[in-house]
């Protein structure tokens, strides 16, 4: 069995306008646990953490180095994806699932078809503030993210 590690980072919860972390990113690294737990010992022989965290990691000058060693030793040696996404864009993706697709599903037109979707999402990031007002489209946006915030029923 592969094991496969996930990680994020600029995680905001529900709220997608969060000005302080636009972006959202994921990376996975397939990886066995005792490759992990031999990189670790590599790079970092005095650390007796079983998990590494970057942001305590990178604030010590002294560790930058070897943080530059232990990412090229994964990204050379290991299966990496990292996903990072704008996440103002993710909430237009997601209102134009609610607002256009039924509208073309009804026409029994598939609106993801060649990315149609991303092309409109574009559109709307682009062009939405200068068509709405920038004040007018920021308001359309909360509306629609504290809508469906209230629509999911808690966990």
């Amino acid at each position: 069995m592969r094991t496969v590690s996930i990680d994020e980072s600029g995680y905001t919860g529900a709220d997608l306008l969060n000005a302080d972390q636009p972006f959202q990113g994921a990376c996975a690294i397939a990886i066995p646990p005792d490759e992990a737990i031999r990189l670790i010992q590599t790079h970092f022989p005095k650390l007796k953490a079983a998990e590494l965290k970057y942001t305590a990691l990178a604030r010590r000058p002294s560790n930058r180095d070897r943080l530059l060693a232990l990412q090229t030793d994964v990204l050379g040696n290991f299966p990496v994806t990292t996903f990072v996404c704008d996440k103002r864009f993710l909430l237009l993706l997601y209102f134009l699932d609610y607002a256009a697709e039924p509208y073309y599903h009804r026409r029994g037109v598939n609106f993801y078809e060649n990315g149609q979707n991303y092309s409109l999402a574009s559109l709307l990031y682009v062009a939405g503030p200068a068509l709405l007002g920038k004040s007018e489209f920021e308001t359309v946006l909360i509306a629609f993210q504290e809508a469906v915030k209230r629509r999911r029923p808690r966990r």
